[in-house]
């Protein structure tokens, strides 16, 4: 037996006005991406922007992952995608607030995970 294969014009869940928005927003972001991340090669970056230089690609690849599971119909890998892909969101969204927050894991930086952990309670 061949297991079931959709493709873009037979997807299950095609025509879905929500499932419509989320690929008009991976689009534009691919759009944006491919636009912003030449201009970041070869130049000095702040803190800020090098956390979105390994941001971004990562939301975006979640974010089509995502898609592509829901285009195979694995609601439930999907969903499971929902919460790194918000999570990275979020942290994006956090240190583009508190621009002197210094993201965990950066090269250059001495943040530790508590120090974070604590800056985010004070969102």
């Amino acid at each position: 037996m061949t297991p079931l294969v959709f493709t873009p014009s037979d997807e299950p869940y095609l025509g879905r006005e929500l499932l419509f928005s989320f690929d008009n927003l991976i689009t534009a972001c691919l759009e944006l991406n491919s636009k912003c991340a030449p201009a970041s090669h070869g130049r000095p970056l702040s803190n800020f922007q090098n956390a979105l230089c390994i941001l971004v690609p990562q939301t975006i690849s979640l974010a089509l992952s995502t898609r592509e599971l829901i285009r195979q119909g694995y609601l439930f890998g999907a969903k499971v995608l929902v919460r790194p892909l918000t999570e990275r969101a979020v942290t994006m969204v956090y240190l583009f607030k508190k621009p002197d927050a210094q993201p965990f894991g950066m090269r250059d930086g001495s943040t530790t995970r508590g120090q974070a952990s604590s800056e985010w309670s004070s969102i």
